[in-house]
């Protein structure tokens, strides 16, 4: 799945933070190089689709959410869009690839165990 640019910030101040983050907290992160601040209420649509997409996990927090990561890293989201749109022979690709270095074995075997 291509992620947009702002979808993409999001997921990084996600990353970064290995924490989940309530919409506030994320807006905050990343208003904080911005020369033109972003509206709470764009960042609160963009988790909520990240969270409806399958790589933020959503959990309540208060009256609103708190976002984490669904997905270790850009890697893992884009074995995650593979293996959904994909499924079984993306794997059959990736073991066959796989099998001929036994350090990308092992970072597939946990990539595939945190896909979603």
């Amino acid at each position: 799945m291509a992620l947009g640019s702002l979808e993409g910030e999001v997921m990084r101040a996600c990353w970064d933070a290995q924490v989940s983050l309530t919409v506030r907290e994320a807006l905050d992160r990343l208003n904080a190089d911005r020369p033109r601040p972003l509206a709470y209420t764009t960042v609160m649509t963009v988790m909520s689709r990240l969270a409806e997409k399958g790589v933020l996990h959503r959990e309540p927090r208060g009256r609103g959410y708190a976002y984490a990561p669904a997905v270790a890293d850009e890697a893992a989201l884009a074995v995650h869009d593979v293996l959904k749109t994909h499924g079984d022979a993306a794997v059959a690709h990736f073991a066959a690839q796989a099998s001929l270095d036994p350090t990308l074995r092992d970072r597939l075997r946990r990539l595939l165990e945190d896909s979603p």
